[in-house]
């Protein structure tokens, strides 16, 4: 459970520009990485587990990759633990109103063109796939079983008043 979540909203306008952005975020979370035990066979790792241990003299703290984990080297530990605290800029939108001198030939009040996206940065630590993680119920909270993360988009649309 994060110390603090938040939301920020900010809305602006000059001349016949406009501009929203919504950011939320979480701080003082940890999310335990379920998804890169390794044990869990057919999986894509991240970089760190490059750094895992093949021999004398490599990594004591990242244990070898094996499917048959002859000594329990990948039982739940604070290797999974790491820090889940992110920024999402979750939606931006700008936004252009043509003047009404160009519309009243064409019997349009109005006509807004504009660009928007969701998701289209996160600031944050983690090395998952999203630190914003989905739980099913009470005992998931915070536990990263590989979901996919949150899509991108980008869209471009009009808004038009007859």
């Amino acid at each position: 459970m994060p110390d603090w979540t938040f939301g920020l909203n900010i809305n602006a306008e000059w001349r016949n520009f406009d501009l929203s952005m919504f950011f939320q975020g979480s701080y003082g979370n940890d999310i335990f990485d379920y998804s890169q035990r390794g044990d869990i066979p057919a999986m894509n790792r991240p970089s760190w587990v490059l750094e895992r241990w093949v021999g004398e003299g490599t990594s004591n703290w990242i244990p070898r990759v094996t499917r048959e984990n002859p000594n329990s080297n990948w039982r739940s530990s604070e290797l999974y633990i790491k820090d889940g605290s992110f920024v999402r800029l979750k939606n931006i939108q700008l936004g252009y109103s043509l003047p009404q001198n160009i519309l009243r030939g064409a019997s349009i009040q109005r006509l807004r063109l504009y660009v928007s996206a969701e998701n289209l940065f996160t600031l944050t630590d983690y090395d998952g796939f999203d630190p914003e993680i989905a739980s099913g119920d009470y005992t998931t909270i915070g536990v990263d079983r590989g979901i996919y993360p949150q899509a991108r988009t980008i869209s471009v649309g009009a808004n038009i008043t007859f």
